[in-house]
C-alpha cells in the first residue's frame, strides 16, 4: 500500500467542486448568520469561553487533560502572566496576518514541549493501531526541509479559498509530522489561524477543537483515509467543513438568550420600566425564572411577598410586556410577550 506522499505529485490536491462548494455555502451561510447575531449580542466572555474550550480541546484530543479554569484565567489575563502555549495559540487567532514561517513554527513547538532546540524530527514518524485501523508512515526525515518550505510558500502564496486552505493545511501538516512530538496541536493552531485569515477577524465565534474532540476517532479515522490515498481529500475537507457548520450551531444555542433579549428589547424600546421590572424581564427571557413563571417564582427571585410579586407582574401586563396565560386561579402562570 503506497501512503498519499509516496505519489510523485502528492501536494496536487484534488477534490470534487460541486460537492465541496454546497457544503462551503453551507458553512459560510450559518457563520454569516452566526457574524450577525453576535454583531448585536455581548461577545466578550463567549469569546474568552469559546478560545478557553479550544485551547483545552486541543490538547484533550491527543490525550492531554487541562484544567479549564486555569485556563480560562490565563486567556482573560492574555499577555499578561499567561503561559506561552496559550499566549501562542491566541497569538495564532489575533496575529493572524503575520507570515506563517519555520520560527514561528518552532516558536510554538517550544512553548508545548519545553524549552527544547526545535528541528525537524530525526526519525521516521509512525502511527499504527491495529484496533483502530489506524496504519500510517509519515515522509523519512531527509525530504522534510524541502516538504516544509514547499508547505509554507504553499500557506503564505496559494488562493485557494480560505476555508478550504484551512482544511487542506491541516491535513497537509498532519501527513508531514515535521516534530517529533506536538504535531496535531501545532496543525490545529495553524488551521485557528488560516481560519482567521478567511474570516479577516480576530474574533473567534466558534471553538472548532470542541467539536472535533466531540468526533474524535471520526477524525482520525476521515484523516487516515486520506493520508492512505492518492491525493483526493474531498472526504476529509466535507468532513472538516461539517465540523464547522456544526461548531457554529453550538454557538448560536449558547448566544440564544441573549439574542432573544435584545430583539424583544429592541421591539418594546420605547416602553419605560422600573430596575425591578428589567430584572423581572431579564431573567423571564434568560430561563433564570421558568417559561411560565408564577407569582410564587417572582416573589422567590426578588425575596418579597407574593401580592408585591403581582403588582410587579400586573405592571408589566399593562405596558404590554407581559400576559397572563389562559388558566386561571392559584395556578395562573405568565410569560414574556414574544
Amino acid at each position: 500500500m503506497l501512503f498519499i506522499h509516496q505519489f510523485p505529485d502528492w501536494t496536487r490536491f484534488r477534490f470534487d467542486s460541486a460537492r465541496v462548494l454546497d457544503a462551503l455555502g453551507r458553512a459560510r451561510f450559518s457563520e454569516g448568520r452566526l457574524a450577525g447575531l453576535l454583531s448585536f449580542a455581548g461577545t466578550k466572555d463567549l469569546e474568552t469561553d469559546l478560545i478557553t474550550e479550544d485551547i483545552v480541546a486541543n490538547f484533550a484530543i491527543d490525550g492531554t487533560e487541562l484544567d479549564a479554569d486555569t485556563i480560562r484565567t490565563e486567556v482573560s489575563l492574555r499577555a499578561q502572566g499567561s503561559s506561552a502555549h496559550v499566549q501562542n495559540y491566541i497569538g495564532a487567532i489575533e496575529n493572524y496576518t503575520v507570515p506563517l514561517s519555520q520560527d514561528r513554527l518552532s516558536n510554538w513547538y517550544g512553548s508545548l514541549v519545553g524549552n527544547r532546540v526545535a528541528a525537524w524530527r530525526s526519525n521516521v514518524s509512525k502511527i499504527s493501531s491495529d484496533t483502530e485501523g489506524l496504519h500510517f508512515t509519515g515522509p523519512g526525515p531527509e525530504r522534510l526541509p524541502v516538504e516544509m518550505e514547499n508547505f509554507l510558500r504553499w500557506f503564505e502564496n496559494s488562493s485557494t479559498d480560505g476555508t478550504i486552505k484551512a482544511a487542506i493545511a491541516h491535513f497537509w501538516f498532519l501527513t508531514l509530522r515535521p516534530f517529533d512530538r506536538a504535531n496535531g496541536r501545532i496543525a490545529r493552531a495553524i488551521t485557528a489561524l488560516q481560519l482567521s485569515r478567511a474570516q479577516k477577524s480576530a474574533r473567534m465565534h466558534y471553538s472548532l477543537n470542541r467539536q472535533i474532540l466531540k468526533n474524535r476517532e471520526e477524525y482520525f479515522r476521515t484523516l487516515n483515509r486520506a493520508q492512505c490515498g492518492n491525493g483526493d481529500l474531498t472526504e476529509w475537507i466535507l468532513w472538516f467543513l461539517k465540523q464547522i457548520e456544526e461548531s457554529v450551531q453550538t454557538s448560536e444555542s449558547a448566544i440564544e438568550f441573549e439574542t432573544k433579549r435584545f430583539r424583544f428589547l429592541a421591539r418594546h424600546s420605547g416602553v419605560q420600566t422600573t430596575e425591578r421590572e428589567q430584572l423581572l424581564l431579564n431573567s423571564a427571557l434568560t430561563e433564570k425564572l421558568p417559561r411560565n413563571f408564577t407569582a410564587k417564582d417572582v416573589a422567590a427571585l426578588f425575596g418579597t411577598s407574593h401580592d408585591t410579586a403581582l403588582r410587579e407582574i400586573q405592571s408589566l401586563i399593562e405596558k404590554g410586556l407581559v400576559s397572563a396565560n389562559k388558566k386561571g386561579g392559584r395556578s395562573q402562570t405568565y410569560s414574556v410577550v414574544e
